[in-house]
């Protein structure tokens, strides 16, 4: 026997055109159901390649030199953690008074959300990446220097410029 399907509940939507990476330009987003749903599925978000502010598998020496080399503050990227693990899968790079500072992004199993930094002090928690870039675009970002071990510098900043880089492109 068939089942029924109420049709007022029911959206069908095409899949979206292949995305080809020869171009570094904004990619529409997905319906919010759809996010919700891979983002339960798993701890990485597998459909971060459509932001132009994630760079992928960027080593951190070449994320640092990109955005020493764009040289302008509040520019940012994320990328993926040399340490690939669930728990730190993403790192925020920020450029901000000549310095560029790595923000680890925790994947918190517990919650099954985000969070930035070490997790010593009070976090705010985040449903998905995205919604952490999209928090810090409007509200300031405290940026701590790693090797002041007062942890007296700190500085403020909101993440305004995406870097601008064309993507390596991954091929098969």
């Amino acid at each position: 026997m068939g089942s029924t399907v109420n049709a007022e509940n029911v959206s069908v939507k095409r899949s979206p055109p292949p995305i080809h990476y020869t171009t570094c330009e904004y990619k529409p987003k997905h319906s919010l159901v759809k996010e919700e749903m891979e983002y339960i599925a798993q701890p990485t978000e597998k459909d971060l390649h459509k932001y132009e502010w994630y760079m992928g598998e960027y080593d951190r020496h070449e994320a640092e030199a990109a955005l020493l080399e764009e040289n302008t503050d509040e520019t940012f990227l994320i990328r993926d953690c040399s340490k690939k693990s669930n728990t730190e899968p993403y790192v925020l790079v920020v450029y901000y008074g000549r310095r560029v500072y790595n923000i680890k992004v925790r994947f918190l199993e517990d919650s099954q959300q985000y969070a930035l930094g070490t997790g010593l002090r009070g976090d705010d928690k985040f449903n998905s990446v995205k919604d952490i870039i999209d928090f810090y675009k409007y509200a300031p970002i405290t940026l701590i220097d790693g090797k002041d071990k007062t942890g007296t510098q700190r500085v403020q900043c909101y993440l305004t410029h995406p870097l601008k880089l064309c993507k390596r492109r991954i091929l098969p």
